[in-house]
């Protein structure tokens, strides 16, 4: 007798030998045992994961000597016949060959005669996508109204393809891929049954090559068998071209860090290695996915197909980058795998796309870039005196404005002598309660993106006659002297000054600021007049204007034409809107 395949000798004879369709079975089981069979089926799903199978298996339940029943013999003479593909009460047509209406017109001739030994019969026409527009017609009455006797099965892989007038006459069976671990399950009690000797990582690899598709996965062992008599893991990636998981893991690395120049090499190692670029990318593809899946889950190993050191080898690789990184590498990366398929010279497509990936390590996310702005901005010190001696002081200032946005940057000046009125301040508080000391404030959580600070003008007033120093370079040097805590607090006010006093806004949101600042104002008023030179009296007001809604913000960016312009120059998308504080010298900034 000749060899036959390990697809052919192992397919399943019977709906417990079905793996990863189990509610499929449970549907068809029941009814059967409740004799509710439905005239049409439909069974969509990718490529060997058991349509035709179970197409035959419902035959030999339904026409089974103990039948119709879930658990077909196997032995009787129309369960053999039907394994054997001899049974003339079962009919498989396959679409691509039998596409015509005369083919449909002949199969409407024979539905019309009982069946010859069992007690239906059944007719499964295969990639039933494959009948033309004319031949689907002809066949939906009979398919909605067949003799009593007659089942339908129909089987695809293109289920867009069926047309809705053949859907809605027939019981949808939707087949899914099966995981990893069951086709290696299943691997493993066939190879131990065959007397195949394959290690476990191995059989990782076909389980993973199969790409959810028991029938590949065995037409892959079955290519093994005659390769090695010890398959090893190094046997599966010379025989199928796939990358070893250090390289694959060495070349993210890379990309993660910017290090072109061990790109170049990796792609010259798998050059010299004859490895195929294409199916390289696609694994790439794969491993990217893989480690922004392991970046957002909280149990990865319950997700990903990995074992415990290529798990721990991902996590390495992840606590370099951040999800944001992860998610623009791969969507360039998966642009980089159309490339490289589509490409004349699939090395060089590869390398010009990974060495571009690469330039994402040094993008930082724009919401960072603008708290970083926001920060740098804060420190920046309020005008002082000029250069040259006992003159007035004056502003250097530069401005870029926009509609409702100014930025502003003051240059640098030397600073008069800091006035000694703040040292008995700060060496009184050191004996005071900490409740009493100007730094010692209670903690609250800063509002989120939802509110808005209120913008206000920055009105910074000349100096009074008998006085060389600025009021705003003597509140620089005050939020300098006092603590963090309340330092942070102050700077979400906005700050005008008007003569001799100071005014702090705070605006809806942060007016859970209020107590905090108010019960230290006396101490702001005498520290910031030490600094000044003269009595300056510390208001603080809280603003009524409402925070404007995020979706009102995020339309009138929209509007923008400048916004629009970067979106279609970039073909980039508005992911969040987030509105810009006040800087604590009252003026708005980008």
């Amino acid at each position: 007798m000749s060899y036959l395949v390990l697809a052919r000798k192992w397919r399943p004879q019977g709906f417990d030998d079905l793996i990863g369709q189990e509610p499929i079975m449970h549907i068809l089981k029941n009814a059967l045992v409740q004799s509710k069979i439905s005239h049409a089926y439909i069974f969509s799903g990718p490529r060997g994961v058991g349509k035709t199978s179970t197409a035959r298996i419902l035959a030999k339940a339904l026409n089974c000597k103990e039948g119709p029943t879930p658990s077909p013999c196997g032995t009787c003479a129309s369960c053999s016949a039907i394994t054997d593909g001899s049974s003339v009460d079962v009919t498989e047509i396959d679409g691509a060959s039998n596409n015509s209406v005369d083919d449909i017109r002949d199969l409407r001739e024979r539905v019309k005669y009982a069946p010859a030994g069992g007690k239906y019969k059944v007719y499964i026409i295969d990639e039933v996508h494959m009948l033309s527009t004319s031949a689907f017609n002809a066949l939906l009455k009979t398919l909605e109204e067949p003799p009593s006797h007659v089942i339908f099965v129909l089987a695809t892989t293109e289920m867009k393809k069926i047309p809705a007038t053949v859907l809605s006459r027939c019981q949808h069976m939707p087949f899914r891929r099966i995981s990893s671990s069951m086709i290696k399950a299943r691997l493993r009690q066939i190879s131990d049954s065959e007397n195949i000797r394959i290690s476990s990582p191995a059989l990782s690899l076909v389980a993973k090559a199969a790409d959810g598709s028991v029938r590949d996965s065995l037409t892959i062992l079955d290519q093994l068998s005659s390769f090695s008599s010890e398959i090893t893991e190094e046997n599966v990636q010379s025989l199928l071209g796939m990358a070893d998981f250090g390289l694959l893991a060495k070349l993210s690395q890379a990309l993660i860090s910017g290090n072109r120049l061990d790109i170049i090499n990796t792609i010259n190692l798998l050059s010299e290695n004859g490895a195929d670029f294409r199916s390289f990318t696609k694994e790439l593809v794969q491993f990217f996915r893989d480690l922004l899946v392991a970046s957002v889950v909280q149990k990865p190993e319950d997700t990903l197909d990995l074992n415990a050191e290529e798990l721990s080898v991902a996590k390495e690789i992840i606590s370099t980058s951040s999800e944001d990184q992860l998610t623009l590498m791969l969507s360039e990366i998966m642009k980089a795998e159309s490339d490289v398929r589509n490409a004349s010279s699939p090395r060089l497509a590869l390398e010009m796309a990974l060495i571009r990936t690469s330039f994402l390590s040094t993008m930082k996310p724009l919401k960072e870039v603008i708290e970083n702005l926001d920060l740098y901005s804060r420190k920046i010190p309020g005008p002082a005196t000029d250069s040259v001696p006992d003159s007035k002081p004056s502003d250097k200032t530069v401005s870029a404005s926009q509609p409702e946005t100014t930025a502003v940057i003051r240059e640098k000046t030397p600073e008069p002598p800091i006035s000694e009125v703040a040292e008995p301040f700060v060496e009184e508080n050191m004996t005071k309660k900490p409740e009493a000391v100007l730094a010692d404030t209670i903690s609250e959580d800063i509002p989120g993106d939802e509110d808005i600070s209120a913008s206000s003008e920055e009105n910074p007033s000349a100096p009074l006659p008998d006085t060389n120093r600025d009021i705003s370079s003597a509140w620089t040097k005050t939020l300098e002297k006092i603590g963090t805590p309340l330092a942070s607090k102050i700077s979400q006010a906005s700050v005008a000054f008007k003569g001799d006093e100071l005014l702090l806004t705070l605006d809806g949101g942060h007016a859970v600021f209020e107590d905090a600042i108010k019960k230290n104002l006396k101490s702001l008023e005498t520290l910031v007049s030490g600094e000044y030179g003269e009595k300056v009296r510390v208001k603080l007001v809280i603003s009524q204007k409402k925070a404007p809604r995020k979706k009102d913000l995020k339309e009138k960016v929209m509007n923008e034409p400048v916004v629009k312009e970067a979106l279609e120059l970039f073909e980039g998308r508005v992911v969040d809107v987030i509105p810009i504080e006040n800087t604590k010298n009252g003026g708005d900034h980008v």
